[in-house]
C-alpha cells in the first residue's frame, strides 16, 4: 500500500493528468449541454443520443492513462528512480494501476454524473464511472507498452474513432467485441464484459513487458 500511496502522489504532482481531467470534464459539459439542448428542440439524435456526450469524453480518459504511464519514461528517465526504490516489478506495476484507479475514480464519477441525458443520468451513471476508468486503465496499458505518448495516443483514438465506428457499420457482431462498446450502454453485461476483458488482457501484457523488458 505504501508503493500504491507514493505512485498516487507522483501522479497528483502531474500538471498535464490535472489539465487534461479538468479539460475532459469541461468539454463533457459543453457536450452534454449541447445535446440537451438539442434534445429540447425536438431534434433527432439517434438512439444513442442519451450516451452520445460519453462516447466523446471517452478520448479524455483515454489521453489520461495515456499520460500517467508514459510520464515515466520521459526525459529524465523516472522510470529508473522509481525501480531503485521499488525493484519488483510485477506489484510496482500493480501499484500503478491501483494508483491510476484511485485517481482516475472520483473523476470518471463527476464526468458520468453530467455525460448522460437528464432522463437517463441516474440510470447509467454507476455503470459510466466504471467504464471511464477501465478505459483509462486501458490507455496506460497501451501507453506502458508503447512507452511514447503519441504512438500510444494515435493507436488508441485510431481504434476507438476510426476502426470501431468502421467495423460497426460493416457488422455488428464483430463490433460488439470492441472495447468501447459499453460507452453505447455501459449497463450490459456483454458489452461491460468485453471492455473488462479488453482492459485486463491489456494490463497483463503491460505488466509481462515491463517485468522482462529493460527500463
Amino acid at each position: 500500500m505504501n508503493t500504491a500511496r507514493a505512485e498516487l502522489r507522483k501522479l497528483l504532482t502531474l500538471p498535464s493528468l490535472r489539465l487534461t481531467a479538468l479539460l475532459t470534464w469541461t468539454a463533457n459539459l459543453l457536450l452534454t449541454y449541447a445535446y440537451a439542448s438539442a434534445e429540447s428542440r425536438g431534434e433527432p439524435l439517434g438512439d444513442d443520443a442519451a450516451l452520445a456526450p460519453l462516447g466523446y469524453t471517452q478520448a479524455g480518459f483515454l489521453v489520461l492513462g495515456v499520460l500517467a504511464a508514459a510520464s515515466e519514461y520521459q526525459e529524465g528517465g523516472q522510470i529508473r528512480t522509481t525501480l531503485l526504490a521499488m525493484p519488483r516489478r510485477l506489484p510496482l506495476q500493480a501499484a500503478k494501476a491501483l494508483a491510476l484507479a484511485a485517481l482516475t475514480l472520483p473523476v470518471a464519477a463527476a464526468t458520468a454524473a453530467t455525460s448522460t441525458l437528464p432522463a437517463y443520468g441516474a440510470t447509467w451513471t454507476p455503470a459510466a464511472t466504471a467504464y471511464l476508468t477501465l478505459t483509462t486503465l486501458l490507455g496506460a496499458a497501451v501507453a506502458g507498452v508503447v512507452r511514447r505518448a503519441v504512438p500510444a495516443v494515435v493507436l488508441l483514438l485510431g481504434l476507438y474513432f476510426i476502426a470501431g465506428p468502421l467495423l460497426r457499420a460493416r457488422t455488428g457482431t464483430s463490433a460488439a467485441y470492441l472495447p468501447d462498446t459499453a460507452a453505447l450502454d455501459p449497463s450490459r453485461g456483454a458489452a461491460a464484459a468485453a471492455t473488462i476483458t479488453w482492459t485486463l488482457s491489456a494490463l497483463t501484457l503491460a505488466a509481462l513487458t515491463f517485468h522482462r523488458r529493460d527500463a
